[in-house]
């Protein structure tokens, strides 16, 4: 228990700072979309580029896209039935579905680099795959559907995404063992090195809650996480998953609510306080499930 909390104090600790930083007025909400963004154009593709060209990749890697998949249009599904049987308004509506379906990675990518290092976030990787297209082909078509205000989904927006290009070329680096050269790799190295503390700053100064019916709010976080974690330990089992490869499927599918909720909430004007509170709520869920979790699996 001792070498858990070691491992992963540095990471709650910084997710803290950040939300001290914003309390003092140091950085707000435009400062964190910059954190996102470097991550998202810079860090993470260094960080894919400089784990993906050197990990054995197995045959049962593969299955995880596949169960990624599964996860997410089995809690798409329950989560359209969900927001009918509970009669919610259209915006409260379309916010329960996308922030079911939208697997927040980001934020379990620290838990799952202290605990099992570049394999597990290789992995990871892997795992993100679907969860990275479903948000902008089911749930922003989704909340286009109900908001209708925004820029319909762009196929070009997918296509040219930084993180899929690197990790897409990763693989065929291993694939064909192809590695960086000495110099390459080390500017890699430096740069990915930030990835983790840049999404952590991002997630403490972007946190924010109110005040909003608790049905709905139970609901969000029941299917995103719980429905979620039993699907990644069903499909585990399905699969004869074991040892890292079921670790990261079942931390994976139990993963909180993305903040692509929160985005496109604001871009399509929905309920954009449901969407806050519901990726926090299931923020600070997730940090008494994923030690635990890490524990057990």
């Amino acid at each position: 228990m001792f070498d858990l909390a070691f491992l992963l104090a540095p990471t709650f600790a910084i997710f803290f700072l950040g939300m001290l930083l914003r309390r003092a007025s140091i950085l707000d909400r435009h400062a964190a979309d910059i954190l996102f963004k470097l991550v998202y154009y810079l860090t993470l593709p260094a960080l894919l580029l400089s784990v993906l060209p050197y990990v054995v990749l197995s045959r049962q890697m593969f299955f995880l896209p596949l169960i990624s998949s599964l996860v997410i249009l089995v809690t798409f599904a329950a989560a359209i039935v969900t927001g009918k049987a509970l009669g919610m308004r259209k915006p409260s509506y379309a916010v329960l579905v996308t922030g079911s379906i939208i697997m927040n990675l980001g934020f379990i990518m620290p838990f799952v680099h202290s605990f099992y290092g570049d394999d597990g976030l290789a992995r990871l990787f892997l795992f993100d795959i679907p969860n990275g297209l479903s948000t902008y082909i089911i749930a922003y078509s989704f909340a286009c559907r109900y908001g209708g205000i925004a820029e319909k989904p762009i196929l070009r927006r997918l296509i040219t995404s930084p993180s899929l290009l690197a990790l897409i070329a990763g693989v065929l680096m291993n694939a064909l063992s192809l590695r960086p050269d000495s110099i390459s790799m080390a500017i890699l190295h430096s740069i990915s090195k930030l990835t983790i503390p840049l999404v952590l700053l991002g997630l403490g100064v972007s946190f924010s809650m109110a005040k909003i019916n608790p049905v709905y709010l139970a609901s969000g976080i029941a299917l995103r996480m719980m429905l979620g974690l039993a699907l990644g330990l069903g499909l585990a089992r399905v699969f004869n998953l074991d040892g890292l490869d079921r670790a990261i499927v079942v931390l994976s599918a139990s993963a909180p609510a993305g903040f692509n909720t929160m985005t496109f909430a604001s871009i399509e004007r929905l309920d954009r306080e449901f969407a806050a509170t519901l990726v926090a709520s299931c923020m600070i869920a997730s940090m008494i499930l994923i030690p635990l979790l890490l524990t057990i699996l």
